[in-house]
């Protein structure tokens, strides 16, 4: 975390704010010269009473949509290292150290009057601490206001039947050089759902109903987590940060499930419980010193998540699962990861910039998993697992360098080549395997400011996945009751990606709009393949593309008499095709929506010291496979969640928070086979309706 009073704020994010030549566009707005940057003055937020960062950023065109929903990191432990890539949202010209911190809960801690300005960078720039992907924002603090600054919230939640008091409280000051942050919080902040599903399944032939089943599965969690990080500004300008965060996750899962058989009177009723303890616990840092023409930045990082899973199962004959009827299912695993990335920059003349750095990582996972057969009297009887204890690692080394060159006024063009080679080693009682690979990575981004409200950016990019290590190893699976085998055997995906996009800021800062291309040419994908006649696991299937269209807008709507609301849409088209495993055949790609759409809508009433948010998001529909089945589902209704906000005083704020007012109804169709697909013997058809509960939370968050 940065914080204010550090002059790091001037430092390393200098090269974004050096702009002498500027354009206004509207008060307190203006933008640079070459028109890749739009600047937000902090006076231009006074009007919208903005308590928090996070308020600021929801009236710049297109940055709501790029604050995590309720909390969130944006999945960044799933990424390949720290890499370039990374969060959108920097602060004073750098993104957060850490792979588990939360751009969006620290927006909510930074208070509005700690914000000196923000700056929206479109497309591919110089000296920023993260590679851009299409819009960039820069959060930058003031160095004038000095003393601590806290801030806390307390809410409380009714999921379903239960209602859980959280909150949160974070505090941070500087003492010269020396700045600081500690915050602990008691949640998470969405505590958890409850699900409803009712299922029917039917006759292949005549469609006549069988079975039908009532499915109850509350679900809550608990989560205390505490962070710090500490910064240091050397005399020299060098700056040290180090940040340091644990977790201690719980969860509980309790699923009922009623089995009506047609023509039996009697009923069935199936209890599954699932109890989830994890401890994860982070540390890392990084160091910025300038040596010579430029500058030398290195992060380090150590991750470990140690992990206890319990699952209790009950299924009837007409289960398609492949454990005991009655069964336990114990899953231990500890996960680390261990990254440090150095690199050094420095500009060159006529508009250059070139980076050098190097990156090596590791990954483990030591994973168990027991399955037992539960008797009658509760006795526990071992049933014996192919590749169930195991220990997954993959070192990898990364050699990349970028160059940055702003050819003309109105092109610039950046181009990076990254080198990099790994070995994933297994070992286990089933399994000891150990492979090489060398991966070459070329990059390129080309920015074309048409003028001050039109810009055309394009990119070509070679990419590698980070494999899920779960995948290499046994694991179960509670939806379809299946112990999947583990694929030893598992590569990466590699991939192409292709993306032109093109962008229309309106006149007087409006709004914005901007449509988007892309194209993704796959080798190795990653899917279900067959690994006996009857059982699967995740496995590489060849090639396969994916390919769509996505359209974004944010609009003021002062323009049409609504003074003080802003309209952000945005809408996905996309198709795609792979090679079937099972079959042979061309289908679509598993879990891709063939559409999407999002809507959010935020009106703010300063005279009433009131706002309030209306999100609405539909996922269109999307198939998945497997060796037994074909599905299809899609959402119903549109998930819908209405946020209000009323200011008591200048330092707190009552807010209303109603999630999935239409109750998040989603449906699924699925046709089950007996044995593999490719077989063709249609054992049922099944539909499912699903439907989320409402949650209600409400709560009081302030300042001090």
């Amino acid at each position: 975390m940065i914080h204010p009073g550090t002059a790091q704020a001037e430092g390393d994010s200098a090269i974004l704010m050096a702009d002498p030549e500027r354009t206004v566009i509207a008060a307190g707005v203006w933008t640079s010269e070459d028109g890749s940057k739009v600047t937000y003055e902090s006076q231009y937020f006074e009007a919208y009473q903005a308590v928090t960062a996070a308020d600021m950023l929801r009236w710049v065109p297109g940055g709501a949509e790029l604050l995590p929903r309720n909390g969130g990191n944006n999945n960044k432990k799933d990424k390949r290292g720290f890499g370039s890539g990374g969060d959108q949202i920097l602060i004073n010209g750098k993104r957060l150290s850490g792979k588990s911190n939360d751009i969006g809960s620290a927006m909510q801690r930074i208070q509005a009057n700690l914000v000196s300005r923000v700056e929206l960078i479109r497309g591919t720039s110089p000296g920023l601490d993260v590679r851009s992907e299409g819009t960039l924002i820069n959060v930058v603090l003031s160095e004038e206001i000095s003393g601590g600054a806290g801030s806390w919230q307390l809410h409380s939640g009714f999921y379903g039947n239960d209602t859980e008091l959280d909150g949160l409280i974070s505090y941070s000051n500087s003492a010269g050089r020396l700045n600081y942050l500690v915050s602990a919080e008691l949640g998470p902040y969405n505590r958890g759902n409850d699900v409803d599903r009712y299922e029917e399944y039917f006759t292949p032939d005549s469609g006549v109903l069988t079975e039908r089943r009532e499915i109850n599965e509350p679900e809550l969690k608990e989560a205390l987590v505490l962070n710090s990080s500490v910064g240091w500004s050397f005399a020299n300008g060098d700056m040290l940060n180090l940040n340091g965060r644990i977790a201690d996750r719980d969860e509980f899962k309790n699923e009922t499930t009623q089995v009506f058989v047609v023509g039996v009177a009697d009923t069935n009723t199936l209890e599954n419980t699932s109890t989830e303890q994890a401890l994860e616990w982070e540390l890392g840092g990084d160091l910025e010193q300038e040596i010579g023409r430029g500058v030398l930045k290195t992060r380090l990082i150590y991750a470990l998540e140690d992990e206890q899973e319990g699952e209790r199962i009950a299924q009837t004959s007409t289960d398609p699962g492949n454990v005991p009827a009655q069964s336990l299912v114990e899953t231990d695993s500890v996960r680390t990861e261990t990254i440090i990335r150095s690199s050094y920059s420095w500009t060159l003349r006529n508009g250059q910039n070139v980076e050098l750095g190097a990156e090596g990582a590791r990954n483990t996972l030591e994973t168990d998993v027991a399955l037992f057969a539960v008797g009658n009297d509760g006795t526990l009887t071992p049933v014996t697992l192919f590749n169930a204890d195991s220990d997954v690692n993959e070192d990898r080394f990364e050699f990349f360098s970028t160059h940055f060159w702003q050819f003309s006024d109105t092109m610039a063009l950046e181009s990076a080549l990254n080198v990099e080679h790994s070995k994933i080693s297994q070992e286990g009682q089933d399994v000891d395997t150990s492979r090489a690979f060398t991966y070459v990575k070329p990059r390129f981004d080309l920015r074309w400011d048409i003028d001050d409200s039109n810009q055309l950016r394009g990119s070509a990019e070679r990419t590698i996945s980070q494999l899920n290590f779960s995948d290499f190893v046994a694991n179960f699976n509670s939806d379809d009751v299946q112990v999947a085998a583990g694929n030893p055997d598992l590569e990466p995906e590699k991939s192409w990606r292709y993306q032109l996009a093109y962008e229309r800021r309106l006149t007087n800062d409006t709004g914005v709009l901007e449509a988007q291309l892309f194209y993704r040419d796959i080798e190795d994908h990653i899917d279900n393949i067959p690994v006996t006649d009857s059982t699967s696991a995740a496995g590489n299937i060849g090639d396969a593309m994916v390919m769509g269209l996505t359209l974004k807008g944010s609009f003021r709507l002062a323009t049409i008499g609504l003074e003080g609301a802003v309209l952000d849409a945005n809408f996905t088209v996309r198709d795609s095709e792979a090679t079937d495993p099972f079959t042979g055949d061309k289908r679509k790609m598993s879990y891709r929506n063939k559409t999407q759409y999002g809507i959010n809508f935020r009106h703010d009433l300063p005279s009433l010291r009131f706002n309030y948010n209306i999100e609405v998001d539909w996922n269109g529909k999307r198939y998945a496979n497997d060796i037994n089945y074909r599905e299809s589902s899609q959402s119903v209704n549109p998930r819908t969640s209405v946020n209000m906000q009323y200011r008591l005083t200048d330092r707190i704020v009552l807010w209303f928070d109603t999630r999935l007012v239409f109750d998040g109804h989603g449906r699924r169709f699925r046709e089950r086979y007996d044995g593999n697909v490719a077989d063709g013997i249609l054992l049922r058809r099944e539909v499912r309706d699903q439907y989320y509960r409402r949650e209600h939370i409400v709560g009081l968050r302030g300042q001090f």
